[in-house]
């Protein structure tokens, strides 16, 4: 159940949107806002993947050229697409499509007639999530044990002990019945380590997302990575070429993966952008610029 915002958390939030899209939260109630481990409310701060993401898609989506900006995008990644689009942001995956416990909110998702397009928002994150798998149990009876070795081997799981080569797999979730169709990956064979150990895990999951979510409407999927570029750290792998080999693996399979700055989609929705809209686009391009050289200094 998602915890409404405080009037205090609200006034802060929309302290950190873009002012068009700033009575977002009054008319989105029941928006599953981020939060952190003190149960805070990351939108408010400058550095929020998750209010940058609404600034830039919450406002093409109220754009009267939306569907152009979105088609002259797909067109500028290489990707086949036409609108007209609907926009959501933080759309959660049904539980049956991925029997996952937690299911995937997708940052943004562009929905049309043929095409759906997952887009994974980042900013200041060093990277994608890690599998939590890999990571000590924090509390109860089993706390401290680490259910995978981060080998995709036949293992143990000493919190329930199953077994299988994924802890996944035991819990009922159905990555691994897509993985073959989103990458070059055969999960009939062990690997060491395993093929999704650190950020790679997420990467697969949205890559996995947009399969099952693009076929239970029958639409063609494509999943885009949008990050900022400059000194921070996803600019900085990026640069370096980090994610190629990943991308690589994704490749001439079912979902077609690309990778877009903010700072080239805005670039883009302006020369899209009719002449009723560009004047906003071009206050939006100042204020995204305006953030990322503030989480920069």
């Amino acid at each position: 159940m998602v915890k409404p915002l405080e009037p205090f958390e609200r006034g802060a939030v929309e302290a950190n949107l873009f002012p068009l899209i700033r009575d977002f939260p009054r008319s989105n109630p029941d928006f599953p806002w981020h939060r952190n481990r003190d149960s805070a409310i990351t939108a408010q701060y400058p550095k929020s993947s998750q209010a940058l993401a609404l600034d830039v898609f919450e406002t093409i989506k109220r754009a009267g050229s939306r569907n152009a900006i979105v088609d002259a995008l797909l067109a500028d990644l290489n990707l086949v697409g036409k609108g007209p689009w609907q926009i959501d942001p933080e759309l959660t995956v049904p539980k049956e499509l991925l029997g996952e416990p937690r299911p995937t909110q997708v940052d943004v998702t562009a929905r049309g007639p043929k095409t759906l397009v997952l887009f994974e928002c980042k900013f200041t994150e060093a990277g994608g999530g890690c599998c939590s798998q890999t990571r000590p149990v924090s509390f109860g009876p089993h706390k401290g044990l680490i259910p995978c070795n981060e080998k995709y081997q036949l293992q143990q799981n000493p919190t329930d002990g199953s077994s299988a080569r994924c802890a996944l797999i035991t819990k009922g979730v159905k990555y691994w019945d897509f993985v073959a169709q989103v990458l070059d990956v055969d999960p009939s064979l062990d690997s060491d380590p395993c093929p999704f150990s650190g950020e790679n895990y997420q990467w697969m999951r949205n890559l996995v997302a947009a399969l099952a979510l693009a076929r239970a409407s029958g639409l063609s999927p494509a999943f885009v990575l949008v990050y900022a570029s400059g000194s921070l750290p996803m600019a900085k792998k990026i640069a370096k070429h980090a994610l190629d080999p990943f991308t690589g693996l994704a490749e001439g399979k079912a979902v077609p993966m690309r990778v877009v700055t903010y700072q080239r989609l805005l670039t883009v929705a302006l020369a899209a952008a009719d002449v009723g809209d560009r004047l906003i686009l071009e206050e939006l391009q100042r204020w995204v610029l305006g953030k990322i050289a503030k989480v920069e200094l």
